[in-house]
């Protein structure tokens, strides 16, 4: 039994005439009368009265017929359902981020938006670590992760950076190093840090600024969260390098420092993806989030 046979025998039923279901369904009457006895031959049943004038279901019609709407109407659904899952307005995705950085991106935000104007889009948000994220977007675990960015490369992934911060020496307003106009490489040399985990893209980066200027500093505390860091240099226990963007608005003083005139680099938060091969797309609602983001933050 084909979907064009049903279509055919709805057709003739609803216009009780072969000619004419024949015209509606641009096919020849022939092809329509073959088509229905090849269906009645399947069902082991006539489905229709034939006389010179017009045709009538039989009571076997008359049992098929509802049935027979229902598939096309079911076929019907399920068409329009995939034709929103390619457009991005259906479907399910999953969202991820680095601890500690949505205070960096109002998430919230974004996701409430987009939750709005495509209401039928699952969606997941969970926190997770950069090392573990490469693995899970490559997977297809994770659809969208935000992730610290700078010149890092992750083959397999692309990336649409979202913000740029200089790197920058904190320190509490009460350290005897606040107000001191040029912090050198030596009034480091006998101050505590605070970093975050060797398992963190950050630490790998500061520790290469302080190893690529001969400083070898006191790391006398590690976190896993940078609130806590934070929390840590604002009650003086340490100085911590930094994103300047993760102090704004905080009672934490950025240091004027001068490495010898080397600037400190970047630190970047970027949104990271699978990379897609040819012009096909794994997931077009995760696609409609890019696209969401974008606008949101006006890149």
């Amino acid at each position: 039994m084909e979907i064009r046979q049903i279509e055919m025998f709805v057709a003739a039923a609803e216009e009780q005439h072969f000619s004419r279901a024949a015209e509606r369904c641009n096919i020849v009457q022939s092809g329509l009368s073959t088509a229905i006895r090849a269906l009645e031959t399947e069902l082991g049943t006539s489905l229709f009265i034939r006389n010179t004038r017009r045709v009538e279901l039989s009571a076997a019609g008359e049992v098929f017929l509802p049935e027979a709407r229902r598939i096309l109407s079911a076929l019907t659904a399920a068409r329009h359902a995939l034709s929103a899952v390619k457009t991005g307005v259906s479907g399910r995705i999953v969202v991820s981020m680095v601890q500690s950085l949505a205070s960096l991106l109002n998430l919230p935000r974004i996701l409430q938006d987009f939750s709005y104007a495509n209401p039928d889009v699952e969606i997941h948000v969970r926190e997770t670590r950069p090392g573990d994220l490469t693995s899970e977007l490559k997977r297809g675990s994770v659809d969208v992760a935000f992730m610290p960015h700078y010149g890092v490369s992750h083959p397999g992934l692309d990336v649409q950076p979202l913000l740029d911060a200089k790197l920058v020496v904190a320190a509490s307003l009460d350290h005897e190093l606040a107000n001191k106009r040029a912090v050198s490489a030596g009034d480091l040399l006998q101050e505590r840090f605070v970093d975050v985990s060797v398992r963190w893209e950050l630490r790998k980066l500061v520790d290469q600024v302080f190893l690529s200027h001969g400083i070898r500093r006191k790391s006398s505390f590690e976190v896993e969260d940078v609130a806590v860091l934070l929390e840590f240099v604002e009650r003086g226990l340490g100085l911590a390098m930094v994103p300047e963007v993760f102090i704004r608005d905080m009672p934490i003083k950025a240091l004027d420092v001068d490495l010898g005139g080397a600037p400190l680099p970047n630190w970047g938060l970027g949104m990271y993806w699978a990379s897609q091969s040819g012009t096909s797309t794994m997931n077009p609602a995760a696609d409609l989030f890019r696209d969401s983001v974008r606008r949101a933050l006006q890149l």
